[in-house]
């Protein structure tokens, strides 16, 4: 795992996959589907979508496929409204109780940010629960959103954070008593 200090175990077998039938105008976010595909498949993490073969979902899905991999399984990535739907649909569900699995949005070029603005503000507004918040996990680049979402499974309580995990420098180890 790149970038980081300490390892994980790798936690994850199978994950969701939402992104646009479209590759948008961008050529970063083509690129990061390609390496979201090779990383996914370097981890052996099984892949489930909407079965699409075009734009940013069908370049994952057909990444992993034409490496070995097997789609199975649903990562958010910049989409239109239908991915949108996908995802408030995930939300809504954890919010009735139906799942409690993080969602992971692979922010390519900040393409999320004013999305995370907007959750975080109907949190301050009392509108969202902080713990449906807690669910979204954003990250700019593939490894370490994948490392995110492995720390959540693997310590899915309150605790260390996933910054001090890799930082454990900045940990403080005193026993205070």
């Amino acid at each position: 795992m790149e970038g980081t200090s300490r390892t994980l175990p790798y936690t994850i077998r199978f994950v969701g996959l939402l992104g646009s039938h479209s590759l948008g105008i961008n050529p970063k976010f083509m690129d990061t589907a390609v390496a979201l595909g090779r990383e996914l498949l370097r981890r052996k993490i099984k892949l489930a979508y909407g079965g699409g073969s075009v734009g940013l979902q069908g370049a994952v899905a057909s990444t992993v496929f034409t490496n070995g991999g097997l789609v199975r399984a649903f990562i958010v990535l910049p989409g239109g409204v239908d991915t949108m739907e996908g995802l408030f649909t995930l939300i809504s569900w954890a919010s009735e109780g139906l799942h409690n699995r993080r969602i992971g949005l692979l922010n390519i070029d900040g393409y999320f940010n004013n999305l995370l603005k907007f959750l975080d503000d109907a949190v301050r507004q009392n509108f969202m629960a902080s713990s449906q918040r807690k669910l979204f996990i954003s990250s700019f680049s593939v490894d370490e959103l994948l490392d995110k979402l492995e720390f959540a499974k693997a310590f899915p309580g309150p605790g260390v954070s996933y910054d001090e995990f890799v930082n454990p420098g900045r940990l403080d180890l005193e026993l205070h008593l």
